[in-house]
């Protein structure tokens, strides 16, 4: 079995680190921050194997791009696999209620 290498790019990890940082300030639940961190980071490392299980998004042009998407609890986290160097690029994280779509394609469109 090939296992894929995983990088996460700077827009997932920023993405991560607001997430778990409006959790640990905001919410005032540093504990609850640090599980959300590891979480995040176990679903990641998980997509080193068999990425191309995980669903194409339901968007037509996501899916175009070859985006895909994982879940760890309310949030997405959107993956792209490079078959040819067998790396996965974590794109972005979002939770579930924000409208990802225009922040994930403007990543294309640049």
């Amino acid at each position: 079995m090939t296992e894929y290498k995983v990088v996460i790019l700077p827009l997932a990890e920023e993405d991560i680190v607001d997430q778990t940082d409006y959790i640990a300030f905001e919410l005032k639940s540093p504990e609850t921050a640090i599980n959300m961190a590891r979480g995040f980071q176990k679903v990641i490392n998980g997509l080193s194997r068999f990425p191309k299980s995980h669903e194409l998004d339901e968007d037509e042009e996501l899916a175009s791009y070859g985006i895909r998407k994982t879940y760890y609890k309310n949030y997405k986290i959107y993956f792209q696999i490079d078959e040819k160097r067998k790396i996965v690029y974590i794109l972005r994280v979002f939770h579930m209620l924000v409208d990802s779509r225009e922040k994930i394609l403007k990543i294309f469109r640049q």
